[in-house]
């Protein structure tokens, strides 16, 4: 038996439609096992116009329950013969009487219990009571009243279905009353389709021109747009985002291409685009040769052609284009390098202050960086890309809300248009970069240090007022800030010490901010510290990563430290070496008293071998890494030999310290190399 739930509305806003048909499925799994109900699946749907599951294989009824349940020790649950209220209100919250109450003894003590059997309900009798508690859990970012209702939904509910088999379960919500009846497309099909049975629901609405699984939706729009708007041999630029939010837009896609005037194909590309991808839900046409055209598919909720919709969105997108025209023709008459003036205006957060007072901090951060980094001979061009980086959000194309994503695109059009270097105008647009997971990198040394010149800013400003992330929100996204500024390092090549960019980022801030908060510094380096780890494990074992992480602050150098590592761990030779500095570690981690190694009392040849190797690791510190890690595994046998043939815990007391001081002085040496 099946049972088939579909709840019928006016059109839902796209970016609800997902996420209520996952909800609807969580909510009706979990009270069905809350309720003692089996079934074997459930198969979500969802339309504009619908939500809905069916449940595989229902029960007929509930299971049987011999349910027992353990209260408060016999001590706690009375007093003087009586029950306590804490025995009171066990037994209340059990719904039941003195006399069900039972004494159990276990490991821990003597309890009250009660047991009782539940015997199942009937299913036709228990789903009315959940689809009453389901609806009223389904949440949305907005909800709405609508008539005279007091409840609250996302958009109005219109209709139910409620199928357990091929019977109409009883079943009423705010005046709604359920049925087997659902509802076609509009102006194409009936609105007053009977569903029989659950297995037909798919079939009978798809013959009413509705598709009801998104992923076949999604496949529709793909297909048609190919047989529709692609023979000729154009190309479709299908951006996964955008075609989401159509698969959520109609319930039966047509593809349909239309033309715009060519003229407008002088605007920047991407302003285009999104015109067309943002205002209207467009898809942008390239030719053969992959450049762009005037051309845009739309995707209509239709299963036909139809001349007159093409003909009024071609109307409808040729003044969406004009505005764009005329706003970036306008910021063209005025001087780009003018509006950083402007952005003295513009805060950035009430206590972090201005756009402009975050440039400011922003070139010292960046000559800070330049001189570690040693890029002096690009310092003019780097300075010059902080100054303009912001410029462009008080320009009129940014104004408008809906171009907001072009933030650094247009900036870096501007300034190549107004006769800025190359590489200053392509790094205002890189120093955004990374703005997502996988996203491109900067190409240009400008771009990198003048994005995490302008990251560090964020991340330790907010820090110090007050504003870090939790684990449920982080609104400056700032995980995703120091994460960038880790790709962008490791990309870029650039060698500095994080913890003290850290420590002049903050020196900076506080010259000019009151800092709001204590520990900023330790917090920033430790928030630092976990991308650091979160980046680097993409390529390297989270072992390896703990072995170096607090040894070197320099990301490059700590990248090259972990390869060599990364190498030498698949040889056997280094599990060996690790177990062995494992070894000494052991050994000498229960002694706290530390006497200077005294050479006289050698009595082996080994201590002298290990002592030698020891010295010899030391003089090698400040070398090659690699260095160091050869010499560790070439003098293995040392180690080994003196754990085979020293007795390190001689009965004599000094040379049992002599020794133990001994495997203490190559502790301290190899931590600095790898810490265990």
């Amino acid at each position: 038996m099946n049972f088939l739930f579909e709840i019928g509305l006016e059109e839902l806003p796209s970016r609800y439609i997902n996420e209520a048909e996952a909800d609807l499925e969580k909510l009706i799994k979990n009270e069905l096992k809350n309720e003692r109900l089996s079934f074997s699946d459930i198969e979500s749907f969802s339309t504009p116009r619908r939500i809905a599951v069916i449940v595989k294989n229902i029960s007929e009824k509930q299971e049987d329950l011999n349910k027992k349940s353990i209260g408060p020790s016999v001590d706690v649950a009375y007093k003087n013969g009586e029950l306590t209220k804490a025995g009171e209100g066990f037994v209340k919250s059990q719904n039941a009487g003195n006399e069900d109450i039972k004494i159990i003894e276990n490991e821990k003590g003597k309890y009250i219990s009660i047991e009782k059997f539940l015997k199942g309900r009937k299913t036709e009798e228990i789903l009315p009571e959940i689809l009453n508690n389901i609806l009223k859990k389904i949440e949305f970012e907005k909800s709405m009243k609508w008539g005279e209702k007091q409840f609250r939904f996302a958009r109005p509910i219109k209709w139910f279905i409620t199928l357990l088999g091929s019977k109409v379960l009883d079943f009423e919500f705010e005046g709604i009353k359920s049925s087997n009846k659902t509802r076609g497309m509009r102006y194409f099909a009936s609105q007053n389709i009977v569903i029989n049975e659950a297995s037909e629901y798919e079939k009978i609405l798809l013959e009413n021109f509705v598709i009801v699984k998104k992923e076949r939706r999604r496949d529709k729009i793909l297909k048609s747009i190919k047989e529709n708007c692609e023979k000729d041999g154009d190309k479709v630029i299908i951006n996964d985002y955008l075609l989401e939010e159509v698969v959520n837009l109609v319930e039966y896609p047509y593809a349909i291409k239309g033309e715009y005037s060519e003229n407008y194909l002088l605007l920047p590309e991407d302003i285009i685009t999104i015109t067309m991808e943002t205002h209207q839900r467009y898809f942008p046409v390239k030719d053969k040769n992959g450049k762009l055209t005037n051309k845009f598919v739309l995707v209509r909720n239709a299963p036909e052609h139809s001349e007159t919709v093409k003909k009024g969105n071609e109307k409808v997108i040729e003044p969406r284009l004009a505005d764009a025209k005329f706003f970036f023709e306008e910021d063209l008459k005025n001087k780009f390098s003018d509006n950083v003036k402007k952005l003295k205006e513009v805060t950035f957060q009430k206590d972090m202050g201005t756009i402009y007072d975050k440039i400011q901090r922003s070139k010292r951060i960046a000559e800070y960086l330049i001189e570690k980094t040693r890029k002096q001979s690009e310092k003019k061009n780097i300075l010059r890309t902080v100054e303009l980086a912001k410029a462009d959000l008080v320009t009129n194309v940014i104004g408008e809300k809906e171009f907001t994503k072009l933030q650094g695109f247009m900036g870096s059009i501007y300034a190549e248009k107004q006769g800025e270097e190359k590489n200053v105008a392509l790094g205002i647009f890189e120093h955004y970069l990374p703005r997502y997971q996988g996203d491109s990198l900067p190409t240009t040394v400008e771009g990198a240090i003048a994005g995490i010149s302008d990251k560090i800013d964020t991340v330790v400003g907010c820090f110090s007022v007050g504003l870090k992330p939790t684990s449920s929100k982080d609104p400056y996204a700032l995980r995703r800030a120091v994460q960038g500024i880790v790709y962008v390092t490791l990309n870029a090549k650039l060698e500095y010490d994080y913890k003290e960019l850290v420590k002049e980022s903050y020196q900076i801030f506080a010259e000019s901010k009151k800092v709001l908060e204590e520990n900023v510094i330790i917090d920033v380096i430790e928030f630092f510290r976990q991308r650091i780890i979160n980046v680097l494990s993409e390529k390297y074992s989270k072992d390896l990563i703990n072995y170096q992480i607090n040894l070197e602050n320099d990301i490059i150098k700590l990248d090259n430290r972990l390869f060599i590592l990364s190498e030498l761990s698949k040889t056997e030779n280094f599990g060996k070496l690790v177990n062995l500095l494992k070894r000494v570690k052991n050994i000498v981690k229960e002694e706290k008293s530390e006497v200077p190694v005294n050479e006289s009392l050698f009595s082996t040849k080994e201590e002298k071998q290990i002592l030698l190797f020891s010295d010899e690791l030391e003089n090698l510190e400040n070398k090659d890494f690699s260095e160091c890690i050869e010499m560790l595994l070439k003098k293995e046998n040392v180690i080994n030999d003196f754990f085979d043939k020293v007795k390190i815990n001689d009965e004599n007391t000094t040379i049992k310290n002599n020794r133990i001081s001994l495997l203490k002085k190559l502790e301290k040496v190899v931590d600095k190399i790898i810490t265990l």
